[in-house]
């Protein structure tokens, strides 16, 4: 869409230029015959001057010369019309300035405009009016029947004009408004119908002095802008479907700004107009404990921390691990998960809405304009405000009558509503439907014996038939309680009778007013259910989540998917994960296959096939996805001759017994394999040392050493994520592609007839001694 919206704009350029090239040539043209028929003209006023004086020639004679004849008069006129100003002689002004006439006529359609304020427009209909008069006044009195039916269209004429005199100034002014309303608004379609309203409304007609056309300037202007939109329509479709596909994609909102505080301030697009969300790190506390409740963003390290914490021993040098640069260097880096540098782990942040214009107004008040990124965050949250006063004040200013009574009736019934319930007395009802609380909640309510007063956090699902797993939450608290009638759905039509409605069935109901505005009533689950909601989300209670909260289906421009669109909100599935496993095995196979020559993983082996249904059946499974990853590495480890010849591992232990055995166990596992992977990690110079990523020129497989391949298999082996295993997968793909561009294709590998005959012998003294041949290649 991008692409095709640039190329529109280019053509778009293109045309324009050509067609201002075109009119610049007309205009000089224009003002060359201009100049010619103004010489023809003076030098023919002239020719009838002598003959008055000098009787040379006669009246029949001149009015039948034409342009050639009188410039080929004398030599004295031909001269001077040979000195006439000629096309490229016209300076950049004048040109312009026809140019600007040209445009305007051809906007309008016309060959001749005459563009006139509404002051001579007014002019004209009192000269017009007043030349009728004058007519009707010459007549005099009617002496035949010819002369008096002239007189009546005379007087008919008049008579119309003079009304519509009475009312055309009203229709003048509400077609200038809407013209200038077009004018901004800039479509096509708003253009064309105020123009069309402007010339019913008398601002524009024939010119009789030139034969083409006046109107008023804004027409003008409104037929220039409208000619423009023209041109520019397939732009502006380009930029509709830009902007449609755009809106598609999950991206999030950028923040509008950040405070002093590193505080990140956010307005999501399809959220509420009236909602500023802030994003606020934690304050650390040195405490174990907070023992104030009112403190939340006060929290202990421990609490603010999310996982394990970084080896930060691998950041710096042994040697200057204790030093101050070292220690600088490690707050430094600190300050990525918060802003004091003293976390090494992920930190929880506060998040907290701001729904009213007060307390924005009071975040733009405290707000310093000298600092350059408070200031703008001070100018978008002053947009945001305005736009909120925008829409608080939009809609008509003076509403109906029928509104007002409408309004009226509203307000009776909502005062009647409050009327019925009650501040207290609901502990019965609340208490007998805590019994229907799971044993895991029953806990959370305990202590709770009223839903008077309480906070409740409701779940809302907005469209239930398109979006049915996307939930809206709002914050409320409970103002009032009443028994309420149950609906009866199950009676018929006219069954209903005083009887039915005596005995019909009384439920408990509470009203809730919402923190955003506005009032709800829910039933007895619901409210329960709210509170132990509330509960548990202001107390941040272990394992609670929602799941389906809009604002996870936000990303953030760093983190866009570049697939298909619905294709988004599953990208992290184990699903989606098979596939690309499959896609990946697809592109990376033929070109191992082809540096190989023993392939026990595709071809008859069946290998290859039976890991592509397990990952087609069980895909689904976070178990299965993993396993299938270290399988697809194992294959991979194969199909790249393993870790090197035999004649290499021989040279590496003899190496290894030169040492005497002073080699540290941790180093690597040429020693035989004592150590694991979990070992390794957890040796702080094994896991500085060893590299997982292929490096430099002598790459001989998808692993440098048996020590990165169990590392390797110990991270995949203990992962929980999908994400981790795509960063795994993503590993030894870039391996594989290493070691593809460092080595040859056997296929196309040319050998001569010596080294094809030593080759086999080789291959035939390989295979004496068992499991050799693998090792040989």
């Amino acid at each position: 869409a991008v692409k095709a919206l640039d190329a529109e704009e280019r053509r778009a350029k293109k045309a324009a230029r050509e067609e201002l090239a075109s009119i610049e040539s007309a205009a000089r043209d224009r003002l060359a015959t201009e100049a010619r028929e103004a010489f023809i003209e003076k030098k023919r006023q002239e020719i009838v001057e002598d003959i008055k004086d000098t009787q040379e020639y006669s009246v029949e004679f001149i009015e039948s010369l034409n342009d050639d004849d009188i410039i080929d008069l004398d030599d004295d006129t031909k001269a001077e019309y040979e000195a006439l100003p000629t096309r490229e002689s016209f300076n950049k002004g004048e040109v312009n300035a026809v140019v600007k006439q040209i445009q305007e006529e051809t906007a309008f359609g016309v060959e001749r405009l005459t563009v006139l304020p509404l002051k001579e427009i007014e002019q004209r209909d009192e000269d017009y009016l007043k030349s009728l008069q004058e007519e009707l006044e010459s007549y005099g009195e009617a002496d035949s029947r010819e002369t008096s039916a002239k007189i009546d269209r005379l007087r008919q004429r008049i008579t119309k004009f003079t009304d519509q005199m009475q009312t055309i100034p009203l229709d003048r002014n509400s077609a200038i408004e809407i013209l200038k309303d077009a004018i901004q608004d800039g479509t096509v379609r708003t253009l064309r119908t105020a123009i069309k309203g402007a010339k019913l409304a008398g601002l524009s007609g024939e010119d009789e002095d030139n034969g083409g056309v006046w109107a008023l300037d804004l027409i003008r202007d409104a037929s220039l802008e409208l000619k423009e939109a023209e041109a520019r329509k397939r732009v502006t479709e380009a930029q509709k479907d830009l902007v449609a596909k755009r809106n598609k994609c999950f991206t999030r909102t950028e923040p509008l700004g950040r405070d002093r505080y590193q505080s990140s301030f956010l307005h999501f697009d399809h959220d509420k107009s009236s909602r500023v969300w802030a994003e606020r790190d934690l304050i650390l506390s040195n405490e174990d404990s907070i023992p104030s409740k009112e403190a939340v963003l006060l929290k202990s390290i421990q609490s603010a921390s999310i996982g394990a914490q970084d080896k930060s021993e691998d950041f710096v040098n042994l040697d200057d691990r204790n030093k101050p640069c070292g220690k600088y260097f490690l707050s430094f880096a600190g300050q990525e998960y918060h802003h004091s540098g003293n976390l090494l782990t992920l930190a929880r942040h506060h998040w907290s809405c701001y729904t009213t214009d007060r307390s924005l107004r009071v975040i733009v008040k405290n707000l310093d304009g000298k600092c350059a990124k408070e200031n703008d965050l001070k100018e978008a949250l002053k947009e945001t405000l305005e736009t909120l006063a925008l829409s608080a004040t939009g809609g008509d200013t003076i509403p109906s009558h029928a509104t007002l009574a409408e309004d009226e009736e509203t307000e009776a019934a909502a005062s009647i509503g409050k009327t019925d319930f009650f501040s207290s007395g609901d502990e019965a009802a609340f208490c007998a439907e805590k019994e229907n609380v799971p044993k895991e909640d029953a806990s959370l309510l305990k202590e709770i014996s009223s839903a008077i007063g309480c906070r409740i956090r409701l779940r809302r699902i907005p469209d239930p038939d398109r979006a049915p797993d996307v939930a809206e939450y709002s914050m409320a608290i409970v103002t009032g309680w009443k028994m309420a009638n149950a609906p009866q759905t199950d009676t018929l039509e006219g069954e209903a009778t005083e009887v039915a409605l005596a005995t019909q069935a009384t439920l408990p109901v509470w009203r809730l007013g919402l923190d955003d505005g506005g009032e709800i009533d829910i039933a007895a689950s619901e409210a329960v259910e709210g509170v132990v909601r509330a509960t548990k989300w202001s107390t941040g209670h272990p394992g609670y989540v929602e799941h389906d909260a809009p604002f996870l289906s936000y990303r953030n421009s760093l983190g866009r998917f570049c697939g298909r669109a619905v294709e988004a909100p599953s990208s992290l599935t184990p699903q989606a994960f098979a596939k690309q496993l499959i896609k990946r095995e697809q592109d990376l196979y033929m070109p191992l296959k082809n540096r190989t020559f023993e392939n026990n993983w595709g071809g008859k082996a069946g290998a290859r096939q039976v890991w592509v249904s397990s990952l087609k059946e069980c895909g689904h499974t976070f178990e299965a996805v993993r396993e299938g990853l270290l399988t697809l590495e194992n294959a991979f480890f194969d199909l790249t001759g393993r870790l090197g010849s035999v004649e290499e591992k021989v040279v590496d232990e003899l190496a290894t017994e030169s040492n005497g055995g002073a080699q540290d166990a941790s180093a690597a596992q040429s020693n035989g394999g004592a150590l694991s992977g979990k070992d390794l990690l957890y040796d702080h110079t094994s896991r500085f040392d060893i590299e997982l990523e292929s490096l430099g020129s002598d790459v001989k497989g998808i692993w440098n050493s048996s020590d990165a391949r169990e590392i390797f298999q110990e991270i995949i082996g203990v992962s929980k994520t999908v994400s981790v295993l795509a960063l795994g997968l993503d590993l030894i793909c870039r391996n594989a592609q290493a070691y593809i561009n460092q080595t040859k294709s056997s296929v196309v590998q040319p050998i001569n007839t010596d080294q094809a005959a030593g080759a086999y012998v080789g291959r035939r003294r390989a295979a004496k001694r068992p499991g050799a041949y693998a090792d040989f290649f």
